[in-house]
């Protein structure tokens, strides 16, 4: 028996913001105010640059703000005005060795990334989009999701020779609906954010640059309720998800993995001229992608095998000042929400 009628243990020392926002700082900026914590992905001081790196610190990031009852809701959001169209080029080499650390990364990196969201998470999330970009996960596997109106996303996978399985291809077939879904998974083809909101991927398309206003605005609303029953009404908004993490999501992932180690096997997986691209040589291309309406038409095998050298001879042209790059890397500030008038 504990004596003077004290627990004989205190809680379990967990995770501050302070402590972990400093964990993090090379891969999200981490605000909160009253309870709203605003994740806003990054690379150091710039939009975040896709490695494998960032990849494992998004699921781990998430993991860790389930462990702190601060964070009431969280909204997930990108540095700048498009979404991680940007990669590391040098940020691969651990995800290509063979055999622990690529099972690593895509047996458990590739799982956790998306399940984390919806099996972590208690709390209300929303996904505030800026403008395009790839690797939506986290803002498409938020309750609400609200993007820019020159949001253009895509599955690309097909293209560059992989099997689209770390499950954006499950959620075009989910929020889209089998066939649709297939159609987008399998050609390629990217989808504007009229067609998002059309076939129910996303909650509210709004002008350029007020998203996090919107996003903000929708969170203080949610603080009105009180704290017990807007959690577990949460947990009926992530419920579907939930329902269909367990019955598919290993599934894509495995499938993915298990279609590059064949091509790693048959020895034509590791640069761009492979009959699979890697992921540093696809995200070579990702500027042009968006910065074009050439992925928004109808594939062929002609725009899929032409699409590297179009590519190319549009960078050309941006080096030769004939093209603007609007992804061009300039300085931005993380977005701070405007007071609340009292």
């Amino acid at each position: 028996m504990s004596e003077n009628n004290k627990p004989m243990a205190p809680y379990a020392k967990l995770p501050e913001l302070e402590e972990y926002k400093e964990w993090f700082k090379d891969f999200a900026d981490l605000y909160r105010e009253d309870g709203i914590l605003q994740v806003t992905w990054k690379t150091n001081d710039g939009p975040m640059h896709h490695s494998g790196m960032s990849h494992r610190a998004i699921s781990q990031l998430v993991r860790v703000l389930s462990l702190d009852f601060q964070n009431e809701i969280i909204i997930f959001t990108h540095l700048g005005d498009n979404w991680m169209i940007e990669s590391d080029p040098n940020g691969w080499e651990t995800y290509s060795e063979l055999p622990t650390q690529r099972f690593q990364h895509q047996y458990f990196d590739d799982t956790n990334l998306i399940k984390n969201m919806v099996f972590d998470l208690d709390v209300p999330t929303i996904g505030a989009v800026p403008g395009p970009g790839f690797h939506w996960d986290s803002a498409f596997l938020s309750d609400v999701t609200i993007v820019s109106d020159d949001t253009v996303m895509e599955v690309p996978h097909a293209q560059g020779g992989l099997v689209p399985g770390d499950a954006m291809g499950l959620l075009c077939q989910h929020y889209f609906g089998t066939k649709r879904g297939n159609y987008y998974m399998m050609t390629t083809r990217q989808f504007t954010a009229q067609q998002m909101l059309d076939w129910g991927m996303c909650s509210e398309v709004v002008p350029k640059g007020t998203v996090l206003d919107r996003a903000w605005e929708i969170a203080r609303m949610w603080k009105t309720m009180s704290y017990e029953n807007r959690t577990i009404m949460s947990n009926l908004a992530k419920r579907p998800l939930k329902k269909l993490m367990m019955e598919d999501l290993k599934l894509h992932t495995v499938s993915e993995q298990y279609g590059s180690l064949l091509r790693i096997a048959a020895g034509d997986l590791g640069n761009e001229n492979s009959a699979q691209q890697d992921e540093k040589y696809i995200s070579r291309t990702s500027d042009y992608r968006y910065a074009t309406t050439d992925m928004q038409k109808p594939m062929n095998a002609e725009m899929w095998t032409g699409m590297p050298k179009r590519a190319a001879d549009w960078f050309k042209n941006v080096e030769e000042g004939k093209t603007e790059n609007p992804f061009a890397l300039k300085p931005v500030k993380p977005y701070r929400p405007k007071p609340v008038e009292k």
